[in-house]
């Protein structure tokens, strides 16, 4: 009989308006989250992945970890932004150890800058055949080294113990591989696309069957905030609904355009490519009326996240998927 792993580590999504924290534990059959909380971030000391004034961030942090009794053991940091370099690339199939060797090797015919300045990863993808010959597919992850050493050096003055930085496109993919079915209702054996509606921009990852396919962050801003704006109806094919959008093609509409482009990108690369789900969390995803205006746009269910199974979790999990997928040791950024 295993033993539960009792060892609580805390994981901390970094985004511009608020840092988001949980407590929990990981292992093969479940996660569980003991507490949750966000600290509200002032404007301009964090923005787009870059920590602005190292002194005033780490204070409000600290206090917001104080406040909330955050013990000072494990951390795992995760991030989004429009300076990561994501590619997907095709190398000769090889065992999985040897990926990393091959990668080592050919890294500057891979990015399109001196990876010399980038802290690089790899998340193996699915197995095709290409012309006859099988080939692994291969997801390259650069965050600038600046970056990865502002928040390491961000969360050892908050008196934690940094382990992995890792990036917000990746831990949505372990959640969802994690689970067995989503909202209780969807298997995540079907393409999946998941949409992080954030401020600053909005992050796109696609999971097939589970494992993903492919990550783009699509940066256009979401404002003025679409929470604060009267109802109005979406279009005159709208089914009478509302939304909370006030001049929706104006400010959600480029936002919009940019995960079309995505979508149909990807359902060009293989003749089989389908999306099946629109998966939809963050901070945008609590708009009134978000997931049938997102369904009419896009001719497609678009739901927005509440529940995975296997994780025990009583907050508002679109809120807190990506630190809570941070969990669950696979790939990061170390």
């Amino acid at each position: 009989m295993g033993l539960l792993n009792k060892k609580t580590t805390i994981s901390i999504e970094f985004c511009s308006d608020e840092v988001k924290v949980v407590e929990g534990r990981y292992n093969k059959k479940n996660i569980i989250v003991d507490k949750c909380f966000s600290v509200e971030v002032p404007e301009g000391l964090y923005e787009d992945g870059v920590i602005k004034d190292m002194d005033k961030f780490s204070y409000v942090l600290q206090k917001g970890l104080s406040k909330n009794n955050v013990s000072r053991g494990d951390v795992y940091g995760v991030i989004k932004s429009s300076n990561l370099i994501i590619r997907e690339i095709r190398i000769p199939r090889v065992e999985q150890k040897q990926i990393a060797s091959i990668l080592n090797y050919q890294l500057d015919e891979y990015l399109p800058v001196d990876p010399e300045g980038y802290v690089v990863q790899y998340i193996p993808l699915d197995v095709v055949e290409d012309e006859g010959v099988e080939k692994q597919n291969v997801m390259l992850v650069g965050i600038p080294k600046f970056m990865v050493e502002t928040h390491f050096n961000l969360l050892q003055n908050l008196g934690l113990k940094p382990v992995v930085l890792d990036y917000a496109g990746n831990a949505i993919s372990k959640l969802i591989n994690f689970s067995d079915s989503i909202n209780g209702v969807y298997d995540k054996n079907i393409t999946i696309a998941c949409v992080d509606l954030g401020q600053e921009s909005t992050a796109l990852n696609i999971t097939d069957k589970g494992l993903m396919s492919l990550s783009r962050v699509v940066k256009e801003e979401i404002k003025p905030s679409v929470n604060e704006t009267p109802f109005i109806a979406f279009d005159e094919s709208y089914d009478g609904e509302t939304a909370a959008v006030s001049g929706v093609k104006s400010i959600l509409g480029a936002v919009l355009d940019g995960i079309d482009m995505v979508f149909r990108y990807y359902n060009s690369r293989e003749a089989d490519n389908n999306i099946e789900l629109v998966l939809i969390y963050g901070n945008y995803s609590n708009v009134d009326g978000i997931e049938s205006m997102l369904s009419s746009y896009y001719d497609r269910p678009c739901v927005k996240l509440s529940v995975i199974d296997k994780v025990k979790f009583y907050g508002d999990l679109a809120k807190y998927a990506n630190a809570i997928g941070a969990l669950i040791r696979v790939n990061g950024v170390k």
